[in-house]
């Protein structure tokens, strides 16, 4: 069921972009492509062909199938009009896996994976983008403080809506059929929205992680407000509500490295880095 409803159940899933490799009859490996979106979000962007993934079975690696599965992969894309090829997701370059693969997102390839960054390179792939994972423990009720935040605290408040605005066809595919909620920080005095999160539920993971997490995905500080601790307040107090309503344990968010002022918005708010991922990239065609 989880695997139909973030991948097969989405409109832009098209079973060429699924390649599977067999022997006598038994699946050895598959990879997966499809597309980014694009700017505005109203559709998919066929010359931005992504590789969401590449499985090969212990016993049947250093024989050529992810190679031939990779190469087919990316003939699949360029017959698509791609010009580009990214391998491993990112943000609005992530068509599917969301919820059931990567934790918070799908995220590049995590650097503990060391079979695939030589493997990669051997295709022609090179690093084009890092992206930390950050997860904080909700278990202690103890969260970070300080005069700033506690006058933030004081001069703000936690909203939360269904969903984010404007509902674009991007959102309706990646979180139509999740559980989400936008938590938005507003200030008392005017009802003025300064800081926005999206929260989603990481149900798929509870057996495996032993945790009842959550995802945080964009995460957005108006521009006029950056800085000031309003990112750290907006996720102390939507986590210590997630915390006291519905029992969380655990929260994680994907911060590119090309965003440093997020990563200190999130780290002063108890995240720490668990994890960092790459995504890698193909030379333009032709």
């Amino acid at each position: 069921m989880a695997f139909e409803v973030a991948i097969f159940a989405l409109p832009y899933f098209d079973p060429k972009g699924l390649i599977i490799a067999e022997e006598q009859g038994n699946v050895v490996g598959f990879v997966h492509a499809g597309f980014g979106f694009r700017e505005d979000l109203s559709g998919l962007d066929y010359a931005s062909g992504v590789i969401c993934v590449v499985v090969v079975h212990p016993g049947c690696r250093r024989q050529g199938i992810g190679t031939e599965l990779v190469r087919r992969a990316e003939q699949y894309l360029r017959d698509k009009g791609a010009m580009h090829i990214q391998f491993g997701q990112s943000r609005h370059r992530d068509p599917f896996y969301l919820g059931i693969h990567g934790g918070a997102r799908p995220s590049g390839i995590l650097e503990s994976d060391g079979n695939m960054a030589p493997f990669l390179q051997h295709l022609g792939y090179q690093v084009s983008g890092n992206v930390k994972v950050m997860q904080r423990d909700l278990t202690t009720n103890r969260d970070p403080t300080n005069f700033r935040l506690i006058g933030l605290r004081r001069q703000t408040e936690i909203q939360i809506a269904e969903h984010s605005v404007p509902v674009t066809y991007a959102w309706f595919c990646r979180y139509g059929n999740i559980d989400s909620m936008r938590f938005r920080l507003t200030l008392r005095k005017t009802g003025q929205a300064v800081a926005a999160v999206t929260v989603i539920g990481l149900d798929h993971y509870m057996r495996s992680w032993n945790e009842r997490g959550i995802g945080l995905l964009d995460m957005q500080v108006a521009e006029q407000y950056r800085g000031q601790g309003y990112g750290t307040t907006l996720l102390i107090e939507s986590l210590r509500r997630l915390r006291s309503e519905m029992n969380i344990t655990l929260a994680e968010i994907h911060v590119p490295d090309d965003q440093p002022m997020a990563g200190k918005a999130i780290q002063n708010a108890g995240f720490i880095t668990v994890e960092t991922a790459h995504v890698y990239e193909r030379a333009p065609a032709g």
